[in-house]
């Protein structure tokens, strides 16, 4: 199946522990990634007193369940010293299962749709750089980008990716 991952980051060398994160993931032989956006440095969103984020969204094909996945993701996180004391504070790692093709889930553990993840801009920017005809409530992505109003404070990080 296909699923739709978020990073961010924005404590420590970010870019660099987002390119290793990719490694971790990509060492993972259940998980092929298939697309990747463009790092993107991005204002804090929900706590506003803190460090800039760097964003970005990819897609993987994942041969297990999303349960799996997302099992996956926090443990990736754990390695790279994620600790949650604050509802969207600091991080050293943050991976988030956006969105999973045919895919949804409503339990306790994991929400798919991921339930903000269409009210985020930081979100929504990397996203339309790997599926710019993406559709979710009968809304193309560029028309939800729109709506949401003032992306200035999101700027591309130029060749995001290498060292």
């Amino acid at each position: 199946m296909k699923y739709i991952i978020s990073l961010g980051a924005n404590i420590g060398d970010c870019k660099d522990t987002l390119r290793k994160s990719l490694s971790v993931l990509r060492d993972n032989k259940d998980c092929y990634i298939k697309k990747r956006s463009a790092i993107y440095r991005t204002p804090p969103w929900g706590k506003c007193d803190q460090p800039d984020f760097f964003n970005a969204v990819i897609e993987v094909e994942w041969k297990k369940t999303p349960e799996e996945l997302m099992t996956f993701l926090l443990e990736t996180e754990k390695k790279f010293g994620r600790v949650r004391r604050i509802p969207w504070g600091p991080r050293t790692l943050d991976l988030d299962l956006i969105y999973g093709y045919n895919v949804k889930r409503n339990t306790d553990f994991l929400k798919l749709p991921h339930p903000f993840f269409w009210d985020r801009l930081f979100v929504l920017i990397p996203l339309s750089d790997i599926a710019p005809e993406f559709t979710y409530e009968n809304k193309k992505i560029i028309c939800r980008i729109n709506e949401l109003g003032d992306c200035t404070g999101i700027k591309k990080e130029e060749n995001s990716w290498e060292d």
